[in-house]
């Protein structure tokens, strides 16, 4: 989980507040993307990573961004958090 740690050390998430967590079940560039982007392997996710970051709105939910070979962009959500508990 990226944005969890400073340095290896683990945050205090106790203190974090709201966050938003973005997970991704792909890279989120291709090497060509990368290498024009500048950011090196900075810019390169690996499968099932995700990223933490503080977040100063009112929701909770679930984004839920499909990706097929067409190329347009899909979002769905906000999704309630216990939509599949049943």
């Amino acid at each position: 989980l990226h944005g969890a740690d400073v340095n290896g050390v683990p945050i205090d998430t106790a203190s974090f507040g709201r966050a938003f967590v973005k997970y991704n079940t792909g890279g989120a560039l291709s090497f060509k993307e990368i290498r024009a982007s500048g950011k090196g392997f900075d810019a390169l996710w690996i499968p099932g990573d995700a990223m933490l970051e503080g977040y100063d709105g009112d929701y909770r939910g679930v984004y839920l961004n499909v990706e097929l070979e067409d190329d347009e962009f899909r979002q769905f959500g906000l999704l309630p958090l216990m939509l599949f508990e049943q």
